[in-house]
């Protein structure tokens, strides 16, 4: 049977790996939104690739957690960092979860409309970019060094987010629900 800390760096690796795959998408997708790339052939396989990749990212998140809990010195959440790798995981995941229930409700009509294709590819993102950055503070904790230490990030305290960010991530969240449930109810109309 393998160690906590070794399935840990598996399941470490699928999430990133996945999140990683789906930050690229969506920043095709976001691409395409502005007409910067307008091949369908690209549009199509970022679609579906994207979504996938989201899906099975949150699949792995919570094998990853549970490990990293575990396999953390002294076994618990006192760390500062581990609370704020928890708060950006589970931030990622609502993000990566609304993304994914708005694509699979309204369908492929998400991308019909500028505004929608910019929320989507804008929520696909931000989740990608959650999950990254618990990576990078993952390492922080591990190794003592992240990719962005340049940023001079407070991990030594319980990052809360400022206000401002607050506000843009529930207006994102609640941008995507209303996409969805007006999807789910232009369809719903359609259908009879």
């Amino acid at each position: 049977m393998i160690s906590s800390a070794t399935f840990h760096v598996i399941t470490t690796e699928l999430v990133v790996g996945s999140f990683a795959m789906a930050g690229v998408c969506f920043l095709l997708k976001a691409l395409q939104s502005f007409n910067v790339l307008t091949s369908e052939k690209i549009s199509q396989i970022s679609d579906i690739v994207g979504h996938f990749a989201l899906g099975f990212g949150l699949l792995a998140t919570p094998f990853a957690i549970l490990s990293g809990i575990s396999s953390s010195p002294g076994s618990d959440v006192s760390s500062p960092l581990l609370v704020n790798k928890i708060l950006l995981s589970m931030t990622a995941a609502g993000l990566a979860i609304a993304a994914i229930y708005a694509r699979y409700s309204i369908g492929e009509q998400i991308w019909a409309s500028k505004a929608s294709s910019v929320t989507q590819s804008s929520t696909g993102l931000a989740a990608s970019g959650f999950m990254l950055l618990t990576a990078s503070a993952g390492g922080k904790f591990t190794r003592n060094e992240s990719l962005i230490d340049l940023l001079n990030l407070p991990y030594d305290t319980i990052f809360l987010m400022p206000i401002w960010a607050t506000s843009i991530i529930l207006l994102i969240g609640i941008s995507t629900t209303a996409l969805a449930i007006l999807g789910l109810r232009n369809q719903s109309a359609i259908q009879h």
